[in-house]
């Protein structure tokens, strides 16, 4: 059985009417229904059970609670009183004759209380119970009501047992709920109160609007709020599933990281072919040079969509991508378990509105085929540059830093033993003396050397010349952090962000690599506005990580070059200036970055602005000779077509070779359809379909895990803030 049970129904005003039996009952039950704890082992009454089988009649959906599970497998007298007072509960807007379902709700003796009643609502709202009473009895639409019940052992573990916690859970949500009863956000109207029940902890929620918007609730949003509630209640839980799955969810991405490659080497190794799929993609092309209109899915007439979504079907077909669905189908249904056992029917890929994207992207490739356009394929984003490119060779500067005012005989022998381990440690010395070299650096750094006290750190963490030893590195690269040390707090703020080795410490992470940066160092600079933009260990600040990456990337740091490039060329986090762009990406191109190398190049090549083919060739190149072999596949490309330059078939078959002998999936291709006299732009096409497709399912794998599919888009979230602005609330 699900652990979340949800209910949702609505009362319409004209039907608030008592159900004599019931309201008898109810006016009775104090004495009938009240049991003693220790008779509630005993066996349920003969009235208890012809009153449950009553109840099941009149209100069928009552045998899908929780306690009526319970009642089933032990029909006492504690469990048939549980399921006796909770269906009735839940279905009290037609067994009583009460002034509103609210009073009801708020005022049962089990409400946990926060001050007179239990009613809450959204921060910062003064809830007058009798305010709100008055304001749903002269309510002439529709009111919603939701129940959403645990089991106590769930509750408890969760912390999901305290009125407090259901309140936070909720207010979290309405945006959610907004969204799902189709209400614009600024007339949502909701009030909850949570009951402490001793077997299933629950609580009941009412939504409604005010006159200007009637909230309405289809079967998908009720899916999507009991998804919504479900991942929020359940998030440790759904964590330890990601975690269980993790090993068989990266042995898979392992395998579909370059799904393509595996397809190439089966090509090239003549165990896999597929021409039927790049001839119906050169049919497609076809069709489409002889359609007027939009080129775009839902723009094509009948026959020519049935292609578009036979050539998906085949792409859907492969193994690989085949695995890679499923995998994404058996996430999405883990959670779905947690609020209801019916799981919904699998529907093919090519019916998935989730992937609709990769129709256009069909459509896309086939239109390259005969615009004999040289398409800059994106590189594979496991390809990108590390976000700690590289460590600082800063010795010589600290060296100055720490130069002595004067040359005092303890200060000039503290750097003759730092310069002597210096020269014991240079592995293509004849004197290469390691051991030695460290008793040097401890007698140095005990005369108050700090370089020496941030090289001993940095030897002992890494285990570079010395085997490893975390304690004695971090006591040493702490010292010398304490001294001011800017290289000392990178390393160490690095080391904690990523705890490796060490436990990972967010707050000392944040604190070391922020008093590094303000030192001035374009290393940390980079590290931590990298993090910042991601968002993923610290919290997301948009400008201020901009300004630290372009702090790192004005004080010449490839790496934050290459990332501010990126920013601007993409638009997607500050807005789009492809000119500045391309200088940061060429400054960093020009201290050979092979990633801004290559997409500079690639910003040459197609962007009208600053279109130089003649450039992009000099980027690639840059690219091309520090191992990039995307820009050697550029570069066979276009001297293979010799659109924009100068045809030459050996320099083609060059750069296209050396790609493919580093592992490029699309120059083997590409060399492949030389060899078999086949359209190499249909089968480029093929391939770079199947890379789109299984990075798009990847994508959401990652987005499922980060909870991202539900998130709030800026308008909604600037209508919740100015909500609350209302309300004199701090914005968030």
């Amino acid at each position: 059985m699900a652990k979340l049970i949800t209910k949702f129904k609505y009362l319409k005003s004209s039907s608030r009417k008592s159900v004599g039996g019931y309201a008898k009952y109810i006016a009775t039950r104090e004495g009938v229904e009240k049991v003693d704890d220790s008779f509630k082992t005993d066996p349920c009454t003969v009235k208890q059970k012809k009153l449950i089988e009553k109840i099941l009649r009149d209100f069928p959906d009552c045998n899908s609670m929780l306690e009526y599970e319970d009642y089933l497998n032990e029909p006492t007298l504690g469990n048939a009183s549980e399921f006796i007072t909770r269906a009735l509960e839940d279905n009290a807007h037609d067994a009583l004759n009460t002034k509103t379902y609210a009073d009801y709700i708020a005022t049962r003796p089990r409400a946990e209380r926060f001050g007179s009643h239990g009613l809450f609502t959204d921060d910062g709202v003064r809830v007058k119970l009798e305010d709100v009473s008055k304001d749903l009895n002269a309510y002439e639409g529709n009111v919603w009501t939701v129940i959403i019940s645990l089991r106590r052992e769930d509750a408890e573990r969760l912390g999901f047992n305290s009125g407090e916690r259901w309140r936070d859970m909720l207010r979290t949500q309405t945006e959610a709920i907004a969204r799902n009863f189709k209400i614009p956000v600024e007339d949502l109207k909701w009030y909850a109160a949570f009951h402490n029940e001793s077997h299933h902890p629950h609580v009941h929620l009412m939504v409604y609007s005010s006159e200007q918007a009637k909230p309405y609730l289809t079967q998908k949003g009720i899916m999507s709020l009991r998804s919504a509630f479900a991942k929020d209640v359940f998030a440790d839980d759904l964590l330890s599933i990601y975690e269980k799955q993790a090993e068989r969810r990266n042995a898979l991405r392992a395998q579909s990281r370059d799904v393509i490659a595996e397809i190439v080497s089966r090509i090239n190794s003549g165990a896999y072919d597929n021409p039927v799929l790049e001839n119906k993609l050169l049919e497609l092309a076809d069709r489409l040079s002889k359609t007027s209109g939009k080129k775009q899915y839902g723009y094509l007439k009948a026959d020519v969509k049935a292609l578009v979504n036979e050539i998906v079907s085949d792409l859907a077909a492969d193994e690989r991508i085949a695995s890679l669905y499923d995998l994404w189908y058996e996430e999405r249904e883990e959670v779905i378990r947690t609020y209801t056992e019916e799981l919904p029917e699998r529907i093919p890929l090519v019916n998935n509105p989730e992937f609709k994207s990769i129709k256009n992207l069909v459509i896309q490739e086939a239109l390259n085929i005969f615009a004999d356009r040289v398409v800059a394929d994106e590189q594979d984003e496991q390809a990108e540059v590390d976000a700690e490119t590289s460590e600082p060779e800063a010795d010589e500067a600290e060296e100055q830093e720490y130069a002595p005012s004067t040359r005092s005989v303890q200060r000039s022998r503290m750097w003759q033993l730092y310069r002597s381990a210096k020269d014991l440690l240079d592995r293509e010395n004849d004197t290469y003396d390691p051991n030695t070299a460290v008793g040097l650096l401890i007698e140095a750094a005990r005369l108050g050397c700090g370089v020496a006290k941030y090289r001993l750190g940095k030897m002992f963490l890494r285990g570079e010349d010395v085997p490893k030893n975390i304690d004695y590195a971090l006591r040493w690269l702490e010292e010398s952090a304490s001294e001011h040390n800017q290289y000392a707090e990178y390393l160490l703020g690095k080391t904690f962000l990523r705890g490796e080795d060490v436990d990972r410490d967010l707050p000392r992470a944040e604190h070391f690599l922020r008093r590094s940066s303000d030192q001035g160092n374009r290393y940390a600079s980079y590290t931590l506005g990298k993090t910042i933009l991601d968002g993923e260990l610290l919290l997301q600040d948009i400008p201020e990580a901009i300004r630290l990456l372009a702090d790192s990337a004005d004080k010449g740091f490839a790496a934050g070059q290459y990332q501010i490039g990126k920013l601007l060329y993409r638009g997607n986090v500050i807005p789009q200036d492809i000119t500045r762009a391309i200088d940061y990406l060429e400054q960093a191109a020009s201290q050979k970055n092979p990633y801004a190398a290559y997409l500079a190049g690639k910003i040459r090549l197609t962007e009208a602005e600053v279109k130089d083919v003649f450039q992009a060739i000099r980027d690639f190149k840059i690219a091309a000779e520090n191992g990039n072999d995307y820009a050697e596949y550029q570069l066979g490309k276009l001297y293979l077509y010799g659109k924009d330059v100068e045809r030459d078939y050996g320099k083609a078959i060059s750069y296209l070779s050396s790609a493919a002998e580093h592992g490029n999936q699309y120059a083997e291709q590409i060399l492949h359809s030389i060899q078999s006299n086949r359209n190499c732009s249909a089968a480029l096409g093929a391939v770079r379909l199947l890379h789109h497709l299984s990075r798009m399912i990847r994508n959401q794998l990652n987005d499922e895990k980060k909870g991202k599919a539900d998130g709030i888009d800026r308008k909604l979230k600037r209508k919740i803030d100015e909500k609350k602005q209302a309300h004199g609330l701090k914005q968030g």
